[in-house]
């Protein structure tokens, strides 16, 4: 059940940036890596095991990365510009940062 909840989180928390990192340039971008950071953190402070951040880590990068294709009606969600270079890049040091760091 904690793995389910886990991807949950983890699509929870991508699809949040997705939606919110171009709101307020530069304050969403700031609050969308922040807000996902900490969340995934705290998946594995909550439960014990890192497999769990990875877990939620891997499921945020591919919503984020999803939502950087074309998608059925030439929508695109995260755009090619410095506000979305930025979510992918940083949120990958994110991601990193967020399952490295000791629960």
């Amino acid at each position: 059940m904690k793995i389910f909840i886990s991807l949950f989180l983890g699509v929870t928390f991508g699809a949040c940036s997705v939606l919110l990192h171009n709101a307020f340039v530069p304050g969403g971008l700031l609050l969308s890596l922040l807000g996902s950071g900490v969340g995934i953190w705290l998946i594995g402070r909550g439960w014990g095991a890192r497999k769990y951040k990875l877990l939620a880590a891997l499921a945020w990068f591919l919503i984020v990365l999803r939502a950087g294709f074309l998608g059925v009606g030439n929508e695109l969600l995260v755009e090619g510009n410095a506000t979305g270079n930025a979510l992918v890049l940083s949120g990958v040091v994110m991601l990193v940062i967020a399952v490295a760091a000791k629960a």
